[in-house]
C-alpha cells in the first residue's frame, strides 16, 4: 500500500465499511474511535486494501433487475420492530429456519451509545428481530466477514450498496478464501449515511431535546425525522444536512446496492411496505420460498413506483459523478 493511499483514505474518503480490516493478513489496519487506523509498521504494501476499498475503487455498472416488487412481512413481532414492511428480517429468518445460511453479518445497536450501529453475526431468528430497523450511521460490519467465515460456509449478509461494492471487489480481486462462504447479499437503498458523531449532531438540531428523550429515528420522504418517547415527532428536511454527510457517500454512484442478491428499501412503496428488487436466482429463490410459505405478501411493483426508484438513484448517481469529477479537479 502506497503513502498516497494511506492519505487519500485518510483524508477522509473512507465508507468505513471495515473490508480491509478483514483482509489485512498482518493486522495492520483496525478500529480505532470510529474511524479506521493503520500501524504502519505492520504494513507489508500488499495493495489488498486498496484492491477492496469501495470509496476508491468506483465503477458505474449496474447488473439487471429481474423483478421487482412491493411487499411486507406477515409476521407480527417483525412488524411491531421493523422499519418499513420488515422484509429484510422475515427473508433472514426464513433463510436461518431453512438451514440455507447458518449466519448473518447484522448491525444491531449498541448496548452503551443510543443509536450507534453494533454489527454482530446472529444465527437465529431471534437475534435478527434484535437488528431489525433502519440505522443511520456509518457501521464496519465486514470487519466481521473473517469471524463469520470462520465460523461458517453459509454466511448471509445484509449491508449498505459500500458493503456489498466491498465483496465485489473482493471478489473480482480472486480472494475466494472471503467471498466463497458468503451465500445471501441482501442491500439496503442507501442516499446518505453519517458519522455518528454528526449523526448525533443532527438529532440534537432536530429534536431539540436530550438523546435521552429520543425513541427512535427515521428518514422518510426527504425528511429527517425523530420520535420523542412522549410520542411527538419533530421533522427537518434532510437537505439542510448535507454537510453532516460522509464523505464517501458523495461520491458513491449506488442507491440500490447494485450487487446484491436482493435490495430492499422503502422508495416506491407505501408506508408500511418494502420495494424488493429481485438481482439474481438466489434471490428470486428465496423470496419465492417466503412467499410461498406466507411469512411475506407481494404485490408486482407498478412501472410508477419503479420511476421513483429510478429517479432518486438518478439523484444520487448525478451527485457521484460531480463529487468524483470535482476531487480530479481539485
Amino acid at each position: 500500500m502506497s503513502s498516497s493511499n494511506v492519505l487519500e483514505v485518510s483524508g477522509g474518503i473512507c465508507a468505513y465499511c471495515g473490508a480491509c480490516v478483514s483482509i489485512c493478513s498482518t493486522s495492520a489496519i483496525y478500529l480505532e474511535d470510529d474511524k479506521i487506523a493503520i500501524r504502519g509498521e505492520k504494513c507489508t504494501r500488499c495493495g489488498l486494501c486498496v484492491k477492496v476499498c469501495p470509496a476508491i475503487n468506483i465503477e458505474i455498472y449496474e447488473p439487471p433487475v429481474i423483478e421487482s416488487y412491493t411487499a411486507r412481512s406477515t409476521i407480527q413481532k417483525v412488524l411491531e420492530v421493523c422499519q418499513d414492511g420488515g422484509v429484510v428480517t422475515a427473508l433472514l429468518m426464513e433463510a436461518l429456519k431453512r438451514g440455507l445460511v447458518d449466519i448473518v453479518i447484522v448491525c444491531g445497536e449498541s448496548e452503551t451509545e443510543r443509536l450507534k450501529p453494533r454489527p454482530f453475526l446472529a444465527n437465529s431468528p431471534e437475534d435478527v428481530l434484535i437488528a431489525a430497523g433502519s440505522k443511520y450511521s456509518l457501521s464496519p460490519i465486514l470487519n466481521l466477514l473473517k469471524e463469520a467465515i470462520s465460523r461458517s460456509d453459509k454466511v448471509a449478509i445484509v449491508g449498505l450498496p459500500c458493503h456489498l461494492r466491498a465483496l465485489e471487489l473482493m471478489r473480482k480481486a480472486q480472494l475466494v478464501e472471503y467471498t466463497r462462504a458468503i451465500r445471501l447479499k441482501i442491500g439496503l437503498f442507501c442516499m446518505n449515511n453519517y458519522p455518528y458523531a454528526n449523526l448525533i449532531k443532527i438529532i440534537a438540531e432536530v429534536a431539540k431535546a436530550p438523546l435521552s428523550e429520543v425513541n427512535k429515528v427515521e428518514i422518510r420522504k426527504g425528511k429527517f425525522i425523530v420520535w420523542l418517547r412522549t410520542g411527538v415527532a419533530r421533522s427537518a428536511a434532510i437537505t439542510e444536512f448535507k454537510e453532516y454527510v460522509d464523505v464517501a457517500c458523495k461520491t458513491c454512484p449506488d442507491f440500490t446496492a447494485w450487487f446484491s442478491d436482493i435490495s430492499v428499501g422503502s422508495a416506491g412503496s407505501e408506508e408500511g411496505w418494502s420495494t424488493v428488487l429481485i438481482r439474481s436466482e438466489t434471490g428470486r429463490n428465496l423470496f419465492n420460498m417466503a412467499v410461498k410459505e406466507g411469512v411475506i405478501t407481494a404485490k408486482s411493483l407498478s412501472e410508477k413506483a419503479l420511476n421513483q426508484v429510478r429517479r432518486l438513484a438518478g439523484v444520487k448517481l448525478k451527485r457521484a459523478l460531480g463529487s468524483i469529477n470535482q476531487i480530479k479537479l481539485s
